[in-house]
């Protein structure tokens, strides 16, 4: 926030009063709020919600009924039915309403953006895209603590671990990529089961209503993973090379009947939230929607949540 333009850092909330007063006093933040309640009532403008998965919901709620607007991290929720009462409050009290999906953000992601919104590479038939991480020698990752427990509570994160941690923005991505929306998916993941009801590696199909089909992996025991993304037209193709990541980095490569196109991206460790920071504020400012709203976020979240269900029951999931 502090290296985004037009924006000013001034309050923190956390349950703990001590951890936001410390918070405060290390970034130099003016105010501090130990309850979502006294944040509500402040003169704040727009918050960035970070809470545990299954909070976003009715912070998101509170905060947009006190007209604060609202970017709220993903999932955006863990049930259908409260994002979509985030949508309807967010709209009877006419305020933003932006999901920090900041892949969409990468420079690289916007240029492939343009040129098939220009049908520059024909017929999209096939999607791949792939984010997982993990460490060497691990066959198990390691457990969260502390504060980022929540992590391995089925009922907080939302069902699924790779899913909703880094699954869900590649699902976004191919949604932004291909303007369709999903008929059907299907996943295949280690968990969804009595006895490991989390997955930390997961593989989705989807079906869209263009046609197109995309491959999406997602895990936490791929310690050389290869974060690529790459969409096969009936005209050409586009290749992001390691730009599925939480930083800006990367290249992109176009071939197409009309485009030939290169380009790599200076590694800057922050650059996707910037721009993510800086468009809410443009939206907020000007009027505009944000990049990623809060129906990509509804939209986002039946797909994967349809994959968990699938994993569940070894089931395609129809979702129209």
């Amino acid at each position: 926030m502090k290296l985004a333009v037009d924006t000013e850092l001034i309050a923190v909330c956390s349950r703990s009063k001590e951890r936001a007063d410390l918070f405060a006093s290390k970034h130099d933040v003016p105010m501090t709020f130990s309850s979502v309640e006294d944040l509500a009532q402040s003169d704040v403008e727009a918050v960035f919600i970070t809470s545990p998965n299954a909070s976003h919901a009715d912070h998101t709620k509170l905060l947009a009924e006190h007209g604060k607007h609202v970017l709220c991290e993903k999932p955006m929720a863990i049930t259908m039915e409260s994002a979509q009462a985030m949508l309807e409050t967010a709209k009877h009290n006419k305020i933003k309403l932006g999901i920090a999906f900041n892949l969409r953000h990468h420079p690289g992601h916007q240029y492939i953006k343009n040129i098939l919104d220009k049908k520059s590479l024909g017929t999209i038939n096939l999607i791949q895209g792939q984010w997982a991480f993990g460490k060497r020698t691990e066959t198990i990752p390691e457990q969260r603590t502390g504060l980022r427990s929540w992590w391995h509570q089925p009922e907080v994160i939302g069902g699924s671990d790779s899913l909703m941690s880094t699954g869900i923005h590649v699902i976004d991505l191919i949604r932004y990529f291909i303007g369709q929306e999903a008929l059907e998916v299907t996943a295949i993941t280690d968990g969804q089961t009595t006895d490991r009801p989390l997955d930390v590696l997961a593989g989705v199909l989807v079906k869209f209503t263009g046609g197109a089909i995309a491959s999406i992996f997602s895990g936490r025991t791929i310690p050389d993973s290869h974060n690529d993304l790459i969409l096969y037209g009936s005209d050409g193709f586009a290749k992001g090379s390691g730009t599925i990541s939480e930083s800006l980095q990367g290249s992109i490569h176009i071939d197409s009947e009309t485009i030939k196109y290169e380009n790599s991206y200076e590694y800057y460790h922050l650059g996707n939230y910037v721009k993510e920071i800086e468009d809410f504020n443009k939206s907020v400012q000007t009027g505009s929607q944000p990049l990623a709203t809060g129906e990509d976020g509804l939209q986002a979240l039946a797909i994967t949540l349809g994959a968990i269900e699938s994993a569940k029951t070894g089931m395609t999931v129809k979702l129209k």
